[in-house]
């Protein structure tokens, strides 16, 4: 049975601190939202969420820690583009990220 030394033990991230990890961020037009409710269906971290009433219903990102892993498709399924990933994840410190391109909105058939 092998222990972690106190190094080992102080390089563990903690992935509530944005030190160690980022998580994706997603930017709302309000303008072009009409709270549909879609995108927050589709998320997969429950990163959305709808909040309002009646014709004031909006799409909102979750404050304290949303589980956005930047999959794009909150922004594929929104039908008046009102979402767009702006920061991606990033789980750094233990791990690498290999190249995955450029975000960019998902091909629509």
């Amino acid at each position: 049975m092998s222990y972690l030394n106190l190094i080992e033990r102080l390089r563990i991230p903690t992935y509530d601190n944005e030190e160690y990890a980022t998580t994706g961020r997603v930017r709302i037009d309000h303008e072009k939202c009409n709270g549909c409710g879609m995108c927050a269906m589709i998320c997969p971290g429950n990163a959305l969420y709808i909040a309002g009433e009646g014709k004031n219903k909006k799409a909102y990102l979750e404050k304290d820690f949303p589980q956005c892993m930047s999959c794009n498709n909150c922004a594929a399924i929104c039908e008046r583009d009102a979402i767009i990933v702006n920061v991606t994840y990033d789980f750094g410190y233990f791990y690498k990220i290999l190249h995955r391109g450029e975000m960019k909105p998902p091909r629509k058939f």
